[in-house]
C-alpha cells in the first residue's frame, strides 16, 4: 500500500497555487489565493468525510472524522454568505449574526474533532499505564499549550480587550482565537499518537494529521506577524497562504490514508 503520494500531494497543491499567485502579480493574486483557500477547505472536508464513511455507524473514529469534516463544511458555508450574490440579499445584522454562528460552530467542531482524533491512541488501548508516561503526556500537552498561546496570544489579548470594551462582534473573534489555541495545542497529542503507532500502517493518517497541525502553526504564526505589521498583499502573504493550503491538503491526505487502511483491513 503506497502512501508517499499522499505526502507529496499537499506539497504539489500548495506549490502550484503559490507559483500562480506570484507569477500573476498582486492584481490577480487575490483571486488565486481565494481559490486556493476555498479549494483547500473543500478537499479537507472531502478527506474527513471519506475517512468517516469507512467506519461503521457509531464507531468512535467515524464520529471524530465527522466532527473534523463539519468544521470545513461550515467554514465553506460561512464563506458562501460573504459572496455578493448572497450578502446583498441579507441585512447587515442578519449577515453578521449568520457569519458569527458559522465561526463559532466551525471552531467547536474543529476542537471536538481534533480532540477525539488526538485521544484515539488512548481509546484504542495504546495508552501507557505507568505514572511516568502520564506525567510525560501532561508535560508535553502543557508545553504545547504554552507554545500555542505564544502564537495566538496577541490576537487573543487584542480581541478580548475589544470585547471587554463593548465590542460585541469581538466575542466571535475571541471564540476563534480560543479554538485556534486549543487546536494548535492538540498538535502535540496527535503527534504523540503517530509516534505510538510507529511501525504500523496507522502511523500514516496520524502522521499526516500531525503534518497538517504543523502547517497550521506556521500559518497562524505567519499570519499573526503579517497582521501586526499591517501587510495585506505581496509575496509574504502568498507564502503564508501556502501554509494554510498545506494544512488543509494534509487533512485530505490523512483522511484518505485512513480510508485506505480501513478498506484493506476489511478486505
Amino acid at each position: 500500500m503506497k502512501f508517499l503520494p499522499l505526502v507529496a500531494l499537499p506539497i504539489a497543491f500548495a506549490v502550484v497555487f503559490t507559483i500562480a499567485a506570484l507569477a500573476l502579480g498582486d492584481a490577480t493574486a487575490a483571486a488565486v489565493l481565494t481559490t486556493e483557500n476555498e479549494t483547500g477547505k473543500a478537499i479537507a472536508g472531502i478527506g474527513c468525510l471519506a475517512a468517516a464513511l469507512a467506519f461503521d455507524e457509531g464507531d468512535y473514529l467515524r464520529r471524530a472524522w465527522l466532527w473534523s469534516g463539519v468544521c470545513y463544511v461550515v467554514l465553506l458555508a460561512g464563506d458562501l454568505t460573504g459572496m455578493h450574490a448572497v450578502s446583498a440579499r441579507l441585512s447587515p445584522q442578519v449577515l453578521g449574526a449568520t457569519q458569527a454562528v458559522f465561526v463559532v460552530v466551525a471552531n467547536v467542531a474543529s476542537v471536538v474533532g481534533t480532540w477525539m482524533l488526538a485521544r484515539a491512541w488512548s481509546v484504542s488501548g495504546l495508552d501507557e499505564d505507568d505514572t511516568g508516561g502520564r506525567a510525560r503526556r501532561r508535560a508535553l500537552f502543557g508545553g504545547a499549550i504554552v507554545a500555542a498561546l505564544v502564537i495566538t496570544g496577541w490576537p487573543l489579548v487584542h480581541d478580548t480587550r475589544a470585547m471587554v470594551g463593548g465590542d460585541v462582534g469581538a466575542a466571535v473573534s475571541v471564540t476563534s482565537d480560543l479554538g485556534d489555541t486549543l487546536c494548535l495545542a492538540l498538535v502535540a497529542p496527535v503527534l504523540q499518537t503517530a509516534l505510538a503507532m510507529r511501525g504500523g500502517l496507522l502511523r500514516w493518517p496520524w502522521g499526516l494529521l500531525a503534518a497538517s497541525g504543523v502547517a497550521w502553526i506556521v500559518f497562524d504564526a505567519s499570519s499573526g506577524l503579517l497582521s501586526a505589521a499591517h501587510v495585506e498583499a505581496g509575496p509574504l502573504i502568498v507564502l503564508s497562504e501556502a501554509s494554510r493550503a498545506l494544512a488543509c491538503a494534509y487533512v485530505f491526505s490523512a483522511g484518505w490514508a485512513q480510508r485506505k487502511i480501513v478498506a484493506t483491513a476489511a478486505g
